[in-house]
Formats: structure tokens, sequence, C-alpha cells
């Protein structure tokens, strides 16, 4: 059995908790076995040592659970430069061409820069979208690091082609058996890169294997120009580029992404729409009447100069919102710490509770793992984030919230997996041999 403690632990972002969600002087205990949490509770005090010698503390210590990065693209850890196009067909040219002549090697090297950045940052659980092209067993990632967070791969399917849906199905289940992953999900790109046909043989298929589905949806007004057969980018710019010109305008239309995906019976408790920030009050009583949750990337969506998510009304509503950094190639840095620091800038309206929410409890809602990780509570896993603070500053349920977005990566102490310290930024950085 490992103790952990802290002078503040907060165990969840969500108030409702049947538990405290704030801790003064607090401590919980793992099992070593499985990594999961046995038990909390608040002490009287830590500020002494064993021998009972009063202890100068220079910091004070918060603990919290680990971040969940709700949508990401590992494949993507490319680093975009001023030539960079924001214009989202020619970003997708760009990428391709970028990533056409990659090695193997190269291609697990990104994925460990990607997985050493999330680490460094707190982020302790990744929603991966897994492009068959670059698919990836994560015993190979392990060999080159010994750690990884914690993965749920969303492998993605695309085509166009009505002719080709069943034998894409058939391609999904062979890459479904090679997964490695410690859960699995399943990904339709978008309402451009997937036909009716294809997203009828996912439905059916998914009655059996009811996995969590994730889809790209309203993230460029292009898309929506799309699917109303109105041309845009997309559909001028980005098909034709591909060979894909004869599906430059859908067979039938429709008012925007969402109206498509109801009228497909895509949307449901099961399914997460990434970014949806192209989305109107008719949109979201769709999402709320289905049940869908929503990925927010705010970074991302402001890469490529779309609108920004309508979150005031969505959190209204009381659709469930999580948190992404979507890949590299669209954004500034892998780490939910700035993505909140970003989205707290352009939804002052938002409190930083709901913020945090979104980056732990709602990621882990969100991917279908609630009580699993997002939380350190009883029978959760040890997923967690240890902060130094200022020796001098007081923490309460109230201003914990906007000290934590206050925060940077500098201020991580260490980070943990299953109660495995896998980061420590005091010594010898990452514990390779943790996992």
């Amino acid at each position: 059995m490992k103790k952990y403690y802290a002078d503040y632990i907060l165990t969840s972002a969500h108030s409702s908790r049947s538990f405290p969600v704030f801790l003064k002087d607090g401590e919980f205990t793992v099992d070593e076995i499985s990594g999961r949490v046995l038990g909390i509770k608040s002490r009287p005090s830590f500020k002494t040592t064993r021998n009972g010698n009063s202890k100068k503390k220079e910091n004070k210590r918060l603990i919290i659970p680990g971040f969940i990065n709700a949508h990401a693209h590992t494949d993507l850890t490319f680093n975009h430069n001023t030539e960079t196009p924001h214009i989202f067909s020619k970003w997708v040219l760009s990428l391709i061409e970028k990533r056409k002549n990659l090695t193997a090697g190269e291609k697990i090297g990104l994925r460990v820069k990607a997985f050493k950045s999330f680490i460094k940052s707190g982020i302790t659980t990744v929603s991966d979208i897994i492009d068959p092209a670059s698919f990836y067993d994560i015993k190979d990632i392990k060999a080159h690091t010994g750690f990884a967070p914690r993965i749920k791969g969303f492998i993605e399917l695309r085509g166009l082609d009505p002719a080709c849906a069943v034998q894409k199905i058939e391609e999904f289940k062979t890459f479904l058996q090679k997964s490695s992953f410690d859960s699995t999900g399943i990904s339709p790109h978008s309402i451009y890169s997937v036909s009716e046909n294809l997203f009828e043989e996912i439905l059916k298929l998914n009655e059996k294997l009811k996995l969590k589905i994730a889809v790209h949806a309203a993230e460029h007004s292009s898309e929506t120009d799309f699917i109303k057969g109105k041309g845009g980018d997309i559909a001028e710019n980005l098909l034709p580029a591909l060979m894909l010109s004869k599906f430059s305008r859908p067979p039938v239309c429709f008012r925007s992404p969402v109206f498509y995906l109801d009228y497909l019976k895509v949307l449901g408790a099961g399914t997460s729409l990434i970014h949806a920030n192209e989305i109107d009050e008719e949109d979201i009583d769709i999402i709320k009447q289905n049940g869908a949750d929503i990925i927010h990337c705010p970074r991302s969506n402001a890469f490529f100069n779309s609108r920004k998510l309508p979150l005031k009304k969505i959190l209204e509503k009381g659709i469930q919102v999580s948190i992404g950094t979507d890949g590299l190639f669209s954004n500034e840095s892998l780490s939910i710490l700035d993505e909140l620091k970003y989205a707290g800038k352009i939804h002052p309206e938002i409190p930083p509770s709901n913020l945090l929410a979104a980056a732990t409890v709602g990621g882990a809602k969100a991917l279908s793992i609630s009580g699993v990780t997002g939380t350190i509570e009883p029978d959760s896993f040890a997923d967690f984030i240890v902060f130094r603070i200022d020796k001098n500053v007081i923490l309460n349920e109230e201003n914990i919230y906007d000290l934590v977005i206050s925060l940077k990566e500098t201020d991580i102490m260490s980070v943990a997996i299953g109660g495995n310290i896998v980061y420590d930024s005091r010594a010898c950085g990452f514990y390779a041999n943790n996992l």
C-alpha cells in the first residue's frame, strides 16, 4: 500500500460527488498491485518530520486528478511555422506532404514526442485518433520509452465511395483485433469523408461492439457549406485535390452537419462531436435531445479562424463537454493547462470550475471511463498531478479552480499513473520502469 499526501487535495472538479471534493491536509492510499485508490481522508498535519521535529516548508503541495486529453492526433506531432497554411484545404494537403515519406521509426518518434509532452504537462489519459495508415502498437512505444499515458484509441474510418463501405468495415475489424490500447473506440472521420453507406455499416457493426463513437463535426464553416450543397473550401478545393471531385456535392442536402448526423442516427449517448464550434441553437437542441457530448479544442479552432464554440449555451443545456488539444500541427503545444488558459480567455463567462471539470471528469465521461480516472476516489485509478504552490497561498473550495488554471507546467512537481510516479521534475524527469 502506498500513501500520498498534500497540503491540499482536489478529489474531483465535479461538485456533486458523494465524498469531499476538497481536502486540506489530506491523504489517500493506493493499492500497489491494482493502482487503484483505497481511501481518502483528512489528516491533522504533516508539517513535521518522522522524528517529530518541526519542518520548515518552502512550498506547499496541491494534488489534483490527472488531465484527460479528449482529442488528439499523436501522428500529427509536427511543429507548424509561419509558412503553415491556416486555410483548411491547404493545411490538409501540406500535412499529407509532410507525412508521405515518414519511416516506421519516424512515426514512432512523433508519438514518443507527443506522449512525453502529455505526461510532462500532467495529462494521464489521452484519446488518440488512429489513422489506419499509421496504426501503432502501444508496446512499440513502451519499448522506446517504458511509459505512456492511458490511451483510448479511436480507429479512424474514411471512405466517400459508397461501394467501398463493406471493405472499410472489414479493414476496421482487422485493426480492432490488433488493438493494444487500454480501450478502443471508432471514429468515422467526418461528414465530408465518410459516405452515408459507410456510416450505416459502422452503426450496424457497432450494435454488437458497443464502442464509443467520435466524429469530427461542424469544425469549419466550409463543412456547413458542403452539406448544404453550396460549395466552399472543402467541396471546391480539398476534395478535388484528393481526386474526389465527384463527391463534392452531397446526394442530399441538409441545413447543418448536426442535422445530417441526426438524420443518419449517428448522434446518441455514445457519440462525441469533435470541435462542433460552427453550431447554432437548433443544432444544440438536437445534440441535447440525442444525448451526445462535445469535445472542445479551443486553440485548434482559433488556428483555423473558426467560430468560437457557444460554450455557455451548451453548458446551460446540460450537454457534457470535454477538452482536447487536437494535433500539434494546428496548436502551439500539447498541454491541457495551456488549453484551459486559452479557454478561460475566450470564455470569461464560464466558471473555472466548469473548465477544470471538462479537463478531468468530463473527459472521463466522454471516453466512457467514468470512475476509472478523472477523479481521485475509492476504486478509481490513482492518476494525479502534484503541483508546487507558494507557501503563502491559502486555498479553499472557492478559489482553488482559479489557482489551478493559473498554474504552469513548471509548477508540476510530479505526475502519477496508477499510483506510480512516471514524471518527477525534481529528479531525473521520466521514470521508464514504473509502468
